[in-house]
């Protein structure tokens, strides 16, 4: 028994977080979530845009949603990035395992980015 409690407490413990890189012209785009894999309920997201430097001026939207399955409501939604040490931070609630797209919209002036990434939620 505490053979398996110390396991299952080193395998939380070094839990990695989730990272993806991005180009969108001139810019790159890291997406990174605070657990992997993510979890049913609370998760965070954090994007840092840089070109050349960090970019902390654009205004970022987060779309989280799960695709279109028969006989179920959609769900679909929709939080602010919060810029926060260079970083734009977002919680997320994740209601159901399986299948989530996360689309990242990027305002910066007249230019508008939009990449998406899928995860899978357990």
């Amino acid at each position: 028994m505490i053979t398996l409690l110390l396991f299952l407490s080193v395998n939380i413990v070094h839990a990695r977080d989730f990272e993806v890189k991005k180009s969108a012209g001139t810019s790159e785009i890291t997406i990174r979530l605070d657990r992997y894999p993510a979890v049913v309920g609370d998760n965070g997201i954090e994007i840092k845009i840089t070109d050349g430097g960090a970019i902390t001026d654009a205004e970022v939207w987060i779309n989280y949603y799960m695709p279109p399955m028969p006989r179920m409501a959609p769900m679909n939604y929709k939080v602010k990035g919060m810029l926060k040490n260079g970083k734009y931070r977002a919680p997320m609630n994740l209601i159901m395992a399986g299948p989530w797209i996360i689309a990242i919209k990027i305002m910066r002036g007249e230019k508008v980015v939009t990449t998406k990434i899928n995860i899978d939620v357990r």
